[in-house]
């Protein structure tokens, strides 16, 4: 797997507590007990770069951190799954982003974000030629990164296509969907990878064929619309395909989606046709959701492939 794959967006240390049964209430329910705190790298750039790192694609990391300990920890962290972690820029102004995310006992979560570096990521900050020396860029976590997102962010992948690097964009809640911003950037992207849920934040009454029309009408190539349980829709050109979830135990689904798109990425860096590269991104987050942590249960990709792919004759 000589070949590479860049992402840019969100690095927060993620601390999961749960189970959850509720959150505390001021003189009337104070403290909450929980069984377990665990602390693991978290925000969708982490998490993809992550499980591609466990699957053994080269992989490097472009966000900002501050100049703390929760910063030095989050690169380490990195470090030690494989991740490239040079793209990574440091702030003195600003703190290492950190989210408490309660694991509820149906393995839902909610969260408490603070966003600190997330919120001054711009292009300025970015080592441009470090960052498109890649053959797929995915521009992680839009909606969370106010500096990039929209026009700035388009530009960006603009640069990417004119190098001849594959483009990708996912997105997250973030500050809350913007249409706007996210449109701007569909025409320069080869592929894009959103929720349906937060979708539908953005297009309330189009059903999920509707929202590949739509985001398709705006210029991208191929669109891989993620829904959950009911699995995903590929689209691209008139041709549609479904791919189903795979059965898995849930314990926590923090990070599902982000190693969907890494099973999807690994796929198409070796190769594989869109319908398998759609299994594999079902297979990596089946794997995600059976542990505690966005990326602790993804094996290596002959693993991954062997579980989307079992009945394939």
């Amino acid at each position: 797997m000589g070949t590479r794959v860049n992402c840019l967006g969100l690095l927060v240390v993620d601390a999961l507590s749960g189970p959850l049964a509720h959150y505390p209430e001021p003189r009337v329910r104070p403290v909450v007990v929980t069984d377990t705190m665990r602390q693991y790298a978290g925000g969708g750039a982490a998490n993809t770069a992550g499980a591609l790192a466990r699957m053994g694609v080269p992989v490097g990391v472009f966000a900002k951190v501050g100049d703390d300990a929760n910063g030095a920890w989050l690169q380490r962290a990195l470090g030690e799954v494989g991740v490239d972690t040079s793209g990574i820029v440091v702030s003195s102004a600003d703190s290492t982003p950190f989210t408490f995310v309660g694991i509820h006992s149906d393995g839902d979560r909610t969260f408490i974000h603070t966003p600190g570096a997330n919120r001054t990521l711009h292009r300025e900050d970015l080592q441009i030629d470090q960052l498109l020396a890649a053959d797929f860029l995915l521009y992680q976590d839009c909606w969370a990164l106010p500096e990039l997102d929209g026009a700035p962010g388009a530009e960006l992948l603009a640069e990417a296509q004119r190098r001849g690097v594959v483009t990708l964009l996912d997105e997250c809640w973030g500050y809350g969907p913007d249409c706007k911003a996210f449109e701007a950037m569909l025409p320069y992207c080869d592929y894009v990878l959103p929720s349906i849920e937060d979708l539908r934040a953005i297009y309330p009454e189009a059903s999920p064929e509707e929202m590949t029309v739509r985001l398709q009408d705006c210029g991208v190539g191929t669109v891989a619309l993620k829904m959950g349980n009911a699995g995903s829709l590929l689209a691209t050109g008139e041709h549609r395909i479904v791919v189903p979830a795979l059965p898995a135990q849930v314990v926590d689904t923090t990070g599902a989606g982000d190693c969907w798109d890494a099973g999807f990425l690994a796929g198409l860096v070796n190769g594989v046709d869109l319908h398998t590269a759609g299994r594999l991104g079902a297979a990596c987050a089946a794997y995600c959701i059976t542990a505690v942590g966005g990326t602790t249960a993804v094996p290596r990709y002959d693993e991954v492939y062997a579980l989307a792919c079992h009945d394939i004759a």
